[in-house]
């Protein structure tokens, strides 16, 4: 807490987190310096902070330090709300230059005595509580405790059991990089469509069994911390090594395993962001490198039913969050770095596994937005395991 003019600055709550000073009072401008992993970049990107003892109609002016070098991810529109329940994104941004410093400045009018501002839409665990417990008025959904974290915070999840005999096992997983809220929503929403009476996503619990954890990470998420990049390595990177060093990591490849036992691990999606400011988009390695050949033509089957294409200077030029794109890359199978390439090494020989950029930092990217990319994603899963595309 910093007060300041009878101004007060918290961040003392779950995701609270940067480093915000007011420099001048009339009008009111705030420096915010976002949480730092310190590997700079896309290391240093969370803001989150409640401003109290302000007057409806008041404006003020908040000053995003971009730093030397530059930090990664700084959004077009910063989200604010007056109850940590209904949010909204400010007007766009600007990059402006004071005492030869360097900030992105979003300039706000508030309508409260009390602000909550954040460099994205929060999603903590009271919201995956929150999500957990609705699903789980279906008889099907079972809640469970993934694992503790280090510092003993529970890290939760749920299976959504097959209705008839399970054919298929998915695995859905946000959060590795705590900062990338966004992720974290996409899923959450993909829970909700899961459990609805939609067609399609009743036919896809019927023949499989879905595990679902919205955050991965969460004593970052908690902290307020940006969490990618931390050291020695963020729980994204090093799946090859050293599971020991993050509870959540080692009990995840342990149910993957588990999984792969049964032939029941057929499709691995890490939810990340944020992706392009165009489409959200697929990482996964070159075709020709994927260790086995019904990997290959199982994740062709999957992009084609979800009609995407390859990211290019071309297909960067739309803006959706439907229309999902997919971004080859070079892969070392000896350093198999990241939680999609592990499992596509380490599971069954079938199964289709990327990581998913869902695409912050857009206009687009509300909570809206994030429901319709869950859910064109989730009609497209349906019509790929349902209609037996999936090569076993």
């Amino acid at each position: 807490m910093n007060a300041n003019n009878n101004i007060l600055i918290k961040t003392d709550f779950d995701s609270g987190g940067g480093r915000i000073s007011i420099v001048q009072h009339k009008p009111i401008i705030l420096e915010v310096i976002p949480h730092d992993e310190g590997q700079s970049g896309w290391s240093k990107v969370w803001w989150y902070f409640k401003l109290q003892g302000l007057e409806p109609g008041q404006e003020i002016i908040i000053r995003l330090v971009k730093g030397e070098p530059e930090i990664g991810g700084i959004s077009a529109q910063a989200y604010f709300s007056y109850d940590q329940i209904s949010w909204a994104l400010t007007n766009i941004g600007k990059d402006v230059v004071v005492d030869g410093k360097k900030y992105f400045e979003y300039i706000h009018t508030v309508k409260n005595h009390e602000i909550y501002l954040a460099y994205d839409l929060p999603y903590v665990p009271e919201h995956a509580s929150t999500l957990i417990e609705e699903c789980s008025r279906f008889e099907r959904v079972k809640p469970f405790q993934l694992c503790e974290t280090k510092k003993k915070r529970s890290v939760q999840a749920m299976k959504m059991e097959a209705n008839k005999k399970a054919k298929y096992g998915i695995w859905l997983q946000a959060r590795a990089h705590a900062f990338e809220s966004g992720a974290s929503w996409v899923l959450h929403e993909m829970a909700l469509w899961l459990c609805s009476n939609d067609a399609r996503a009743i036919q896809l619990r019927n023949w499989s069994d879905i595990y679902i954890v919205p955050i991965v990470d969460v004593d970052a998420v908690v902290e307020g911390r940006t969490g990618k990049y931390q050291l020695p390595y963020d729980h994204w990177m090093n799946w090859h090594t050293e599971p020991e060093l993050w509870p959540e990591v080692a009990t995840i490849k342990s149910h993957l395993l588990g999984l792969k036992s049964s032939n029941m691990m057929d499709m691995f999606i890490d939810f990340h962001g944020p992706g392009a400011k165009s489409n959200p988009f697929f990482l996964t390695p070159f075709e020709q490198d994927l260790p086995f050949e019904k990997q290959r033509i199982n994740r062709k089957t999957f992009l084609d039913i979800l009609q995407s294409e390859l990211m290019s200077d071309e297909t960067k030029k739309t803006h959706s969050m439907t229309h999902i794109l997919y971004s080859e890359r070079t892969w070392d199978k000896v350093k198999s770095s990241s939680s999609h390439e592990w499992v596509l090494l380490h599971t069954n020989e079938s199964c289709v596994s990327f990581t998913l950029e869902v695409n912050m930092n857009t206009p687009l990217s509300t909570r809206s937005g994030y429901r319709s990319e869950a859910i064109a994603l989730g009609k497209a899963m349906s019509d790929y395991f349902v209609n037996n595309q999936h090569l076993k």
